[in-house]
């Protein structure tokens, strides 16, 4: 995937690194180079640091929550390798004088928050965004002087997903229109205050550019336009998510599974610092290596396809456990093409989830899902293991200590994966990053 990055340099950030949507970017902090940034995390003496901005409904920043009410070691990150919503933050805060208990005048349904992260060594804070959130459910409490409220902050895509992206009358794209140009016109609807749903660019990959709709979509009143931008990223064969500077991304499939091709984002081992820990699970229960898919019938074609795991080096390959299938049946697939990139992905899907790793390891701003690290691990076997991030989470405190869930690539890469006849069935009937981002 291709992105502009030529406005990304302006005099309040710094993009460090981007892949298949996602950006590292440095805010509000003087410039680092990436190999110092590495050096420094591999350090025994910096601080994990956190920071939380109320936003006006344009997503520039109000103010800024101030660190002393703020309760320590209270609140938590969390993010999944998913499409729709990934992100999530709780976070509780001091409530003393009342000013964070919800009401029209304090924070209130409409908020948006903007999450960073910082790391703190040689006396700077070095700040990255993590994130654009609105407002779950709050509570307030209190026991004597002790008063509280806690913040559940949910992804933006829970905007498209929930009451505000309710439909209040069928919404239809007709055939054939720009399908870049469908979820745009989406996004800048008016949300009912004199505001679009989303005023920032999407991220569309290039190779989307041109698509058309091959169908009308139509959604009745009561469905969601979250419901829709799924099925739109289902037509592209996308990945859809919001990334941590709150875009949008239509991200190909095709280039977010080359996992032999990425590099690693970190290397652990247990004869290292940052290390601290791990434990497995296996569920072997579930374990699939054979997916069919089957999508849409157009002048009595049936599109399907099927994908195998057939690599003897993987551990759930079919000459190893037999046969494991998994059945998809998606009338959004319109072509064979289609149906064979929807088995290929969902088969790796599968892998995987089927084993996984769950490491402890030091505060890292670096990692993101759906990225590789290594792991180095004798009471497992591993050396220099290649690990794909499931989810990523940790306590907004002073552990200096994050938790990731990972799969061992070994499991759904280079899986020979591979088309049959089609099955006999009965008849079943969508970047760009050259705006600044807000600071």
């Amino acid at each position: 995937m291709t992105v502009d990055t030529r406005a990304l340099a302006d005099t309040y950030s710094t993009t460090l690194w981007s892949q298949y949507g996602e950006v590292l970017r440095l805010v509000d902090s003087s410039t680092i180079s990436m190999n110092y940034l590495t050096e420094v995390l591999k350090r025994p003496n910096y601080q994990a640091r956190y920071r939380l901005f109320v936003l006006n409904s344009d997503e520039t920043i109000d103010y800024e929550i101030p660190q002393e009410d703020i309760i320590i070691n209270s609140g938590n990150f969390t993010e999944n390798y998913q499409n729709g919503q990934r992100k999530s933050v709780n976070v509780s805060l001091v409530n003393i004088d009342g000013k964070y208990t919800p009401s029209i005048n304090t924070i209130w349904v409409h908020n948006r928050f903007r999450l960073d992260i910082g790391l703190q060594f040689d006396g700077q804070i070095y700040w990255f965004p993590r994130g654009i959130y609105v407002l779950g459910n709050p509570t307030a409490s209190h026991a004597n002087s002790d008063r509280q409220v806690t913040l559940t902050l949910v992804d933006k895509f829970a905007v498209l997903e929930g009451k505000q992206g309710t439909l209040e009358a069928t919404y239809e794209i007709p055939v054939d229109s720009d399908v870049k140009q469908a979820i745009i016109g989406i996004l800048t609807l008016d949300n009912g205050s004199g505001y679009p749903i989303d005023l920032k660019p999407i991220i569309y990959d290039q190779s989307f550019e041109g698509i058309k709709m091959p169908y009308t979509l139509s959604k009745d009143a009561g469905s969601t336009l979250g419901e829709m931008i799924i099925e739109i990223g289902t037509i592209l064969n996308a990945e859809v998510y919001y990334n941590s500077q709150g875009n949008l991304c239509f991200i190909n499939i095709n280039e977010t599974t080359l996992d032999v091709q990425k590099a690693s984002l970190w290397d652990y081992s247990e004869d290292n610092r940052d290390y601290h820990g791990a434990s497995a699970s296996y569920d072997f229960e579930n374990a699939v290596n054979e997916v069919q898919v089957v999508g849409d019938n157009i002048n009595n074609e049936i599109f399907s396809a099927y994908s195998q795991n057939t690599n003897p080096a993987s551990p759930l390959c079919i000459a190893r456990i037999g046969r494991r299938i998994a059945y998809i049946n998606d009338s959004n697939i319109y072509s064979d093409d289609l149906a064979q990139q929807r088995a290929d992905y969902e088969l790796r899907k599968f892998g995987i989830l089927k084993t996984t790793m769950t490491v402890t390891v030091s505060f890292n701003p670096l990692l993101f899902v759906n990225n590789l690290i290594t792991i180095t691990d004798e009471y497992y076997g591993l050396q220099r293991a290649r690990f794909l991030i499931q989810s990523i989470s940790y306590t907004l405190g002073d552990q200096c200590e994050m938790t990731l869930t990972c799969s061992n690539i070994a499991n759904f890469s280079d899986l020979t994966l591979i088309s049959i006849e089609k099955p006999k069935v009965s008849n079943i009937l969508d970047a760009i990053l050259d705006a600044p981002f807000e600071n």
